[in-house]
């Protein structure tokens, strides 16, 4: 008999960047529906009158969203169209290399002029670039020859052009082995998820179901490394950095936090909404009506060229140092493993770069993972804290409002069923909202509805039910993929002497 599964762990840190690179996260699916619930290809629930007319305004928009979906379901069924006719103009290429061949026997033609030939052709007919009519080719010979499930999801106009895009590029660099069980995880997720969630989601499955892609990617970014610029209209030029993920990464939240540090000033919001400056402020000081995207720019520019923020003689912002949140396997952290780990904001990143950038975090939080569901369960941390906000910021890690992907730290938690009517503060009646759609949801006839295990249920004005799931760490486990990792890490041997790999 087998053992009871266990919850299996998950260590997530979070610390100033060193001089090191790290990476993403990933969504699991989805989907439960009422009994009187309609639902069409996009995934999306619909509760009929039932003999309570909608409201006149509600009526009219979910008529036009009705036209909207079946438009693009249309668009979904020519994109699928595009991509069978592009992997036909591949056999055409073919052919014709064949009878160049057949022309030239013994000597090697190869196929460069028969494929510009085709890619002249088609770029003049349809008053495009041969390089975008050379995605085009590759996409469709992609879908036709390798992924035929996503093209006929594509075709049902289950998902759209740039999911099957996304789902493409994730994959490349997979072997055939574990490209089927590739497309069937994220085909799933492609359903519920928008596009840039998708390619996110999708490279994180990718690097779980074949760790190896993540170290060549490494490498190959690694070798890339640069900085360019590039004149705009207007006397703005554009400064371009590539660098390790984690790098970048910590260079944005720094600056982020500098520039929100300057309207940290006491009553500065209050005084905002009566229309007044700050109380402390002085008559001759002028007020900063800079975005926050100016105020960035302007500390990364003081930054790079004094080495301190200059911006309004504030020497506190120099204390403000980057945090970078990073989850990663415990077998890896172990040292047992090499499962990628996860960079908020950006992706996978390899499990040597995870290990340096554990040994140098400040702080850890170990998350306990269900092992079928892979939602967070308990949130343990070094430090004193805020546990319950920390263990959303686990679970939730962005806005959980269907497409937004606003950071939990920058949002804020919600009660589903609000306080004054009773809702309890605990994890199964929080959940994380930025604050546009934190107003949204007060201010408007959405309403929102727990599900269990961190799954939500939203309702439109119109009526249309979608659900949002909790973005599970996807693990790639399972017979075919070797045993699951409590069990590895329980037939682990280890030696009381044993110091730790990072």
């Amino acid at each position: 008999m087998d053992k009871p599964q266990k919850p299996r762990r998950e260590v997530r840190f979070e610390g100033a960047t060193p001089a090191a690179p790290a990476a993403p996260d990933p969504r699991a699916s989805r989907g439960s529906q009422g009994p009187h619930a309609a639902s069409d290809p996009r995934g999306i629930s619909f509760d009929p009158p039932l003999g309570r007319p909608l409201d006149p305004h509600w009526a009219e928009l979910s008529a036009l969203v009705e036209r909207v979906g079946a438009n693009r379901a249309e668009m979904s069924r020519l994109h699928a169209e595009r991509a069978e006719l592009c992997a036909e103009a591949l056999d055409v290429v073919a052919r014709r290399v064949a009878q160049r061949e057949a022309a030239h026997p013994g000597r090697d033609v190869g196929d460069t002029i028969p494929l510009r030939e085709v890619l002249a052709e088609l770029a003049a007919a349809l008053r495009v670039g041969e390089r975008t009519v050379s995605g085009w080719l590759g996409d469709g010979a992609a879908l036709v020859d390798t992924y035929p499930a996503t093209l006929d999801a594509l075709r049902e106009g289950r998902i759209d052009e740039r999911h099957a895009s996304a789902i493409i590029d994730a994959g490349a660099l997979l072997d055939d082995g574990v490209r089927d069980e590739y497309e069937r995880r994220v085909l799933v997720i492609a359903e519920t998820a928008t596009a840039p969630e998708l390619r996110d989601t999708a490279r994180v499955v990718a690097a779980r179901l074949q760790p190896s892609i993540v170290d060549e990617a490494r490498r190959d970014a690694l070798a890339q490394r640069q900085v360019k610029t590039y004149g705009l209209r207007g006397g703005l030029s554009r400064l371009l950095l590539d660098a390790p993920a984690a790098l970048v990464q910590g260079i944005f939240e720094r600056v982020t936090d500098m520039a929100g540090a300057l309207t940290d000033e006491p009553g500065a919001e209050l005084a905002a909404e009566a229309g007044a400056e700050p109380a402390d402020r002085s008559e001759c000081e002028p007020a900063d009506t800079r975005t926050l995207d100016q105020r960035r720019a302007d500390i990364l520019c003081d930054l790079l060229l004094t080495g301190v923020p200059a911006v309004g003689g504030d020497a506190g912002l120099g204390a403000i140092r980057a945090t970078v949140h990073v989850t990663i396997p415990v077998l890896t952290l172990a040292g047992l493993d090499d499962t990628p780990a996860v960079l908020d904001g950006h992706g996978p990143i390899d499990a040597e770069t995870a290990r340096v950038l554990a040994g140098a975090a400040p702080v850890w939080q170990r998350v306990m993972i269900h092992p079928v569901t892979e939602e967070p369960l308990r949130l343990d941390t070094y430090r004193p804290s805020k546990r319950l906000r920390r263990l959303l910021n686990a679970r939730d890690r962005t806005c959980r409002w269907p497409g937004c992907r606003r950071s939990a730290t920058r949002s804020e938690a919600d009660h589903t069923v609000a306080w004054e009517d009773g809702g309890t503060t605990c994890a199964a009646n929080l959940a994380i909202l930025c604050k546009g759609h934190h107003t949204l949801k007060h201010a408007s006839a959405w309403t929102v509805r727990q599900l269990g295990g961190g799954s939500l249920e939203f309702t439109s004005p119109t009526r249309r039910r979608y659900r949002n799931d909790v973005p599970a760490v996807v693990e790639a486990t399972g017979s075919r993929l070797g045993p699951p990792p409590w069990r590895r890490l329980l037939e682990a041997h280890h030696h009381p002497g044993d110091a730790p790999p990072f």
